[in-house]
This record gives structure tokens, C-alpha cells and sequence, in this order.
């Protein structure tokens, strides 16, 4: 570049062959479903197309094909992906409507979010959103699992708001504020 000249840059040719290598490369780093795949390689597209303009109807199709392909050949699962992500969330300490809420987004059809939720709560002695509570405790070091010297009435308070801004209701934080580090640790996994 001589003169300060400026060379435009030239899109990118999107092919078919593009968005399956696309794809498994994505799929080499993430779990995905089938609607989120499609989203990913639209975005791919967009992205290379001039002036980032829609998919055209041709490269939908190409997209459509490259996400059915991934599914035919078990690359992408959305039924296995919605029960890991349902595990990881409560895991982390995130009440059931959130993670049927983050189901949804990440583009699990219904009737599948719909199934694993029901799954996880047949056990009617087991309250999950309890469970994640306990998880959300530990992990943000709130209530028994908090220092000694955190221990005041601002602190408990702040603790309870988050909390309840995480999504759980207030008889079930005050309960987990009242609870002992032992009756939490029984409840995780």
C-alpha cells in the first residue's frame, strides 16, 4: 500500500461447501440445536454477504441442508442438548423458569423443553427449585456458606435481593438464609 491507497475488500463467496465447513467448526467448540445452528450459519452468511444483505433464498436452502445434515448424522441433538443444558443450569443455581425460559431462547423446540422439564420433576420429594437455590448459595457464598466476618443484617439483606433477582421467590430464600450448610449440601448432588 503505497500512497495511503485503500484496496476494497471483496465478499467472500458463500457456498454449500463453505457452510458445512462453517458448521463443523462450530460444532467442534459448541453444543447447538438445530434452530440455533441455522441462526449461526445465517449470521455466517450475513456477514459475508456484500453489504451484510439477508440470505438469499439459495443460501437459506444450503442452510437448511447443512443443519438437517448435522442432525441425520448426530452432530446435533436437541433433545441430549436441552437435558445438558437443563443439568447446567440447576447446577448453577438457576430456578426452573429460568431455565425453561434460556431453553427457548437457545432454540429447544417446545414439546422437547416441555419433556425434559417434566422428566426432571418426577421425583415429587425432590423441589429442583430448592435444589437450585442451595447451588445458587453456594456458589455466590450467600447465607450459611458466607464468611464470618459478612455476617450483618446489610449483607443479608443484599444477599436476599439477589436472590430474588436471580428468580427465586422469598419464603424460598428466607428459608435457604435460615438453613444450615449441612441441610444445603444434602440437598446438591
Amino acid at each position: 500500500m503505497l500512497g495511503g491507497e485503500k484496496h476494497e475488500k471483496r465478499p467472500k463467496l458463500v457456498t454449500a461447501a463453505y457452510l458445512e465447513r462453517a458448521a463443523l467448526h462450530y460444532l467442534g467448540r459448541f453444543n447447538s440445536t438445530h434452530a440455533n445452528l441455522k441462526a449461526v450459519l445465517e449470521r455466517k452468511v450475513r456477514r459475508r454477504n456484500e453489504g451484510s444483505m439477508a440470505p438469499s433464498t439459495e443460501q437459506l436452502g444450503w442452510i437448511c441442508e447443512v443443519a438437517d445434515k448435522c442432525v441425520k448424522y448426530g452432530y446435533v441433538n436437541d433433545e441430549q442438548y436441552a437435558r445438558q443444558r437443563f443439568e447446567s443450569l440447576l447446577r448453577k443455581g438457576k430456578p426452573l423458569r429460568t431455565i425453561a425460559q434460556d431453553l427457548r431462547y437457545k432454540g429447544v423446540p417446545g414439546e422437547i423443553a416441555e419433556a425434559v422439564m417434566a422428566q426432571a420433576q418426577q421425583d415429587p420429594e425432590k423441589d429442583l427449585d430448592l435444589v437450585a437455590a442451595a447451588a445458587y448459595a453456594r456458589r455466590r457464598r450467600f447465607g450459611p456458606f458466607r464468611r464470618a466476618d459478612r455476617l450483618n443484617d446489610e449483607k443479608i439483606e443484599k444477599e436476599k435481593a439477589s436472590m430474588m433477582r436471580a428468580g427465586f421467590p422469598y419464603a424460598l430464600v428466607t428459608r435457604i438464609m435460615e438453613a444450615s450448610e449441612d441441610e444445603l449440601l444434602s440437598l446438591l448432588p
